[in-house]
């Protein structure tokens, strides 16, 4: 039996709901929980399990306190919905333009950091989910909420969850774009070690420092290289050196601009002597400054995988430290589905070798490929088109999501084709149409799912 779906009244309720969405959006953008403070982290999470409470769901915290369960309904079938409370940090606070944890609202746009990844999409489908509790039917099947507290990061947290739990059957995760992403590339983190020695035998100024980033998974936007000046082996002063770029979500490298090899161009003409450090940093530019990876032999001939489209192979250094005699380079990867992550790995190793350097795999997460054919996705593409007014169709997503943590996961919004994509950069925002806009989509999936008897395994 099929319950059917009022759909114009969940779309009415949700809109009904912009301001209070949009309150408990201000008080979740305030507490800054950047990954790797646990205890802002915890605080993050313990303010949505209580709204979630207030609302009437059940929660529950699972990992070890590191992630939460908000969960309605019964029957032998579960939809998840996978979202993490943790932020990235706001970088260079002098490059926003107000307060990265005060949400701000100006010219239908919401402010802050979280706001578009991943504190909105959490509000949308926490009140997507009251407006189906709030129509009063029978629900046939379980929703869960399942929020993570270390995505941007190492993902212990849901790795955790997936080996102490029950998995849902199928779901999404509301952390990239619409319409239905069904196919994610892979994400490896290399890190890349080199000796890096100080000074020489010749008088003049040498490469004795080098930095850059601070996440992973960010295209860094600053650069700071220290210069020594030695005679007769003896150091005489330093100064330092900055470069400047633009900094993007590492899924897309081509967006931004790496400050790194722009530091490398700015040494280029320093007039400075040979040593490790800036052999090092001019490999790093020839090799990897091609985010495509021509030079590294890992580029990507076709864009499609079985005539669907999966994009290519992109990398670009992340991180890089100098401590004592020692430099690591921290080298993100998104590999497109159909490619081998060990062919990757093997050019890199060769690169760390041919400058006498060691190479580590700090991270690998397989491509995700999910069949568009799958009845949970036709519900999918129904209320996409029904509460959107826009034609469906599946897609490729460009980052990395928790759609890797479990099978039958798609990415799926919160950005519209037309939207601006500011995850991870400077003055971060999501619409107000488009946060009222995803609760109304995700509403209405969840209502033809939950609120009918049929599987849609």
């Amino acid at each position: 039996m099929n319950t059917s779906v009022n759909t114009e009244k969940l779309k009415q309720t949700i809109e009904e709901c912009e301001e209070l969405m949009i309150k408990d959006l201000e008080g979740f953008v305030k507490i800054p929980g950047i990954s790797g403070d646990r205890h802002r982290v915890k605080e993050a999470l313990d303010y949505i399990l209580h709204l979630a409470e207030e609302m009437g769901f059940d929660t529950a915290v699972k990992a070890d306190g590191r992630v939460g369960v908000v969960s309605m309904g019964e029957g032998a079938e579960t939809v998840g919905i996978l979202t993490h409370v943790d932020v990235v940090p706001p970088g260079d606070l002098s490059s926003w333009n107000r307060d990265p944890f005060t949400l701000t609202r100006l010219d239908g746009k919401l402010y802050g950091r979280g706001t578009l990844d991943d504190k909105g999409p959490i509000i949308a489908c926490l009140y997507a989910m009251k407006a189906v509790k709030d129509c009063g039917q029978p629900l046939y099947k379980k929703v869960q909420m399942i929020m993570g507290t270390q995505e941007e990061t190492e993902w212990d947290d849901m790795e955790a969850y997936v080996r102490e739990n029950p998995l849902p059957d199928y779901g999404f995760t509301p952390d990239g774009e619409f319409p239905v992403c069904n196919i994610e590339k892979g994400d490896m983190d290399l890190l890349l070690r080199f000796a890096a020695d100080h000074g020489g035998a010749e008088d003049g100024w040498y490469l004795t420092g080098l930095q850059a980033g601070t996440v992973n998974n960010i295209v860094p936007d600053r650069c700071t290289a220290v210069l020594t000046e030695y005679r007769k082996g003896e150091k005489i002063c330093e100064k330092t050196v900055e470069a400047v770029g633009k900094s993007v979500h590492s899924c897309q490298p081509e967006r931004g601009e790496n400050a790194l090899f722009i530091m490398a161009e700015k040494l280029a003409e320093a007039d400075l002597k040979e040593n490790r450090l800036l052999e090092v940093l001019q490999k790093l530019s020839e090799k990897l400054k091609d985010v495509y990876g021509k030079p590294m032999g890992i580029y990507s001939e076709s864009e499609y995988f079985n005539g669907e489209f999966v994009h290519r192979n992109v990398l670009s250094p992340t991180v890089v430290r100098t401590e004592k005699n020692d430099v690591t380079v921290n080298v993100n990867i998104r590999f497109a589905y159909g490619n081998k992550p060990e062919d990757i790995v093997d050019r890199f190793r060769h690169l760390a070798e041919s400058l006498g350097g060691t190479l580590e795999i700090s991270s690998l997460q397989q491509a995700v490929y999910v069949s568009s054919q799958r009845p949970f996705l036709r519900v999918f593409a129904e209320a996409y088109e029904e509460a959107a007014g826009r034609k469906n169709r599946f897609s490729l997503e460009y980052g990395g999501t928790y759609a890797k943590a479990m099978p039958g996961i798609v990415s799926w919004g919160p950005l519209f084709p037309e939207d601006e994509d500011t995850c991870h950069e400077v003055n971060e925002y999501i619409t107000t149409d488009t946060l009222i806009c995803c609760g109304k989509i995700f509403a209405v999936a969840l209502a033809k799912i939950l609120l009918s008897e049929e599987s849609f395994r």
